[in-house]
């Protein structure tokens, strides 16, 4: 599959994401945005520099930090959907006419091909990646008042789930790749893990879940920004007791909305989260106890099944580009992302550190390159978290990072001119270039 012609831009101000910075974790844009793809601008540029448009300057600060033109301006996330709407379109017509919305042939399709892909027995659709990590946790084997060790340098919702299930949070420090180390709960008193896999690259689930297998912990992958990465050529979501996945339409498998779902191969877990998603109906109008509608609908998987076919490639695609960035960024002290041992990156997020981090976002920003930051505030830091969890020790690695992480734009269609754009515009603005 050529990715590079695949275009077509969102305007930054219309993207959907998570980090700080606008939405999407973007600047908002200032003026008219055309085709973001070319490192040059595209036509609409060229014909703006041929009329005599002059570059657009940052307020006060001189020639030296000028924006050659908005339509060059180069985003944090640029979603493109059109080749899934061209191969899609008469199949989600005949899904509408014929009213086919929940519970179809079209999510169990979606299931059936996720199963196969993420290395499990079962995939169970749900509502969003929140949904899935909450009904995986509820499901699982687990007493009231379970203590879960998590990451505090993890999206909230992960803390959230842990929470509603009814379990007593444990938070825990970052390693160096900004995932949890199994030597730092090695000798805390747990009964599971969640163990997120951020930015793309999985946690050592081979220490993990040798950890766990011995104490008799359960392990939950939080799988939510690691589709197609591996563990020793296993998929993740297959490599804990569960895995939820989100698919958030800016993830590496995206819906056209709030999606998500969950994999395995216990079967008693397999029931249980299909019965929470809806109302704990294990048979028509039979309830079993206390669910909620979290079912994922047949138009988000006819999506799904489609982009899924696209995943392995797209996924190649991302790692092509974080080599480009880690080659464009060589020399400039950063530490880099990149595959650990058998642990493969999927760069759902390429993330550096910089000095002066809101700094460094405003400068890339006025010369024409948006960033994100995931996450500007740990778990343990949010007000709502306070006086729900155990801290079993200080988190210097978390309290250090969150006030220098950036990320730099990652999506399938960037193109090796913006990689190389987006380093020079990092090194101009740090000052080392």
């Amino acid at each position: 599959m050529d990715l590079s012609h695949r275009r077509r831009g969102v305007a930054p101000d219309r993207q959907l994401g998570a980090a700080e910075g606008g939405t999407g974790g973007v600047p908002r844009p200032r003026g008219p945005w055309g085709d973001p793809g070319r490192a040059g601008g595209g036509r609409r540029a060229a014909r703006s520099r041929h009329r005599g448009r002059r570059g657009v300057h940052a307020r006060g600060r001189g020639p030296g930090l000028a924006v050659t033109s908005a339509e060059e301006f180069i985003p944090a996330v640029r979603l493109d959907n059109e080749d899934v709407w061209e191969t899609l379109a008469p199949r989600l017509r005949d899904l509408v006419v014929h009213g086919r919305f929940i519970l179809g042939p079209e999510l169990e399709e979606f299931e059936r091909e996720a199963a196969k892909v993420f290395g499990c027995e079962w995939a169970v659709g749900t509502s969003s990646g929140t949904s899935a990590l909450l009904l995986a946790l509820r499901a699982a084997p687990l007493e009231p008042g379970a203590r879960v060790a998590l990451p505090t340098n993890t999206f909230y919702a992960t803390f959230e789930a842990v929470v509603m299930a009814g379990y007593e949070p444990v938070l825990v420090d970052h390693d160096a790749d900004y995932l949890l180390d199994p030597a730092t709960v090695a000798d805390l008193d747990l009964q599971a893990v969640v163990a997120v896999h951020l930015y793309g690259l999985p946690v050592d689930m081979t220490a993990l879940m040798s950890l766990a297998r011995d104490r008799g912990w359960w392990v939950l992958e939080d799988c939510s920004q690691s589709h197609g990465a591996t563990v020793a050529g296993r998929p993740a979501g297959s490599l804990g007791d569960a895995g939820a996945f989100s698919a958030y339409p800016t993830k590496n498998l995206g819906a056209w909305g709030d999606a998500g779902f969950v994999t395995g191969s216990d079967p008693e877990l397999f029931e249980e989260i299909r019965s929470l998603r809806h109302h704990t109906q294990r048979q028509a109008n039979v309830h079993l106890g206390l669910g909620g509608t979290e079912r994922l609908d047949n138009l988000q998987a006819l999506v799904l099944s489609e982009k899924l076919r696209r995943l392995p490639e797209e996924v190649e695609r991302r790692r092509m580009i974080g080599a480009w960035y880690r080659d464009a960024l060589d020399g400039m002290e950063l530490v880099l992302p990149g595959d650990r041992g058998d642990r493969t990156h999927v760069y759902h997020q390429f993330v550096v550190r910089v000095p002066d981090r809101y700094g460094v976002r405003e400068r890339m920003g006025e010369l024409g390159v948006g960033t994100g930051i995931h996450y500007p505030t740990p778990i343990h830091l949010q007000p709502g978290a306070s006086d729900r969890f155990e801290a079993p020790a200080h988190f210097a690695r978390a309290e250090a990072s969150m006030h220098e992480i950036l990320s730099l734009p990652m999506f399938v269609t960037l193109t090796q001119g913006e990689v190389d754009r987006v380093a020079s515009t990092l090194r101009r603005a740090i000052g080392k270039g």
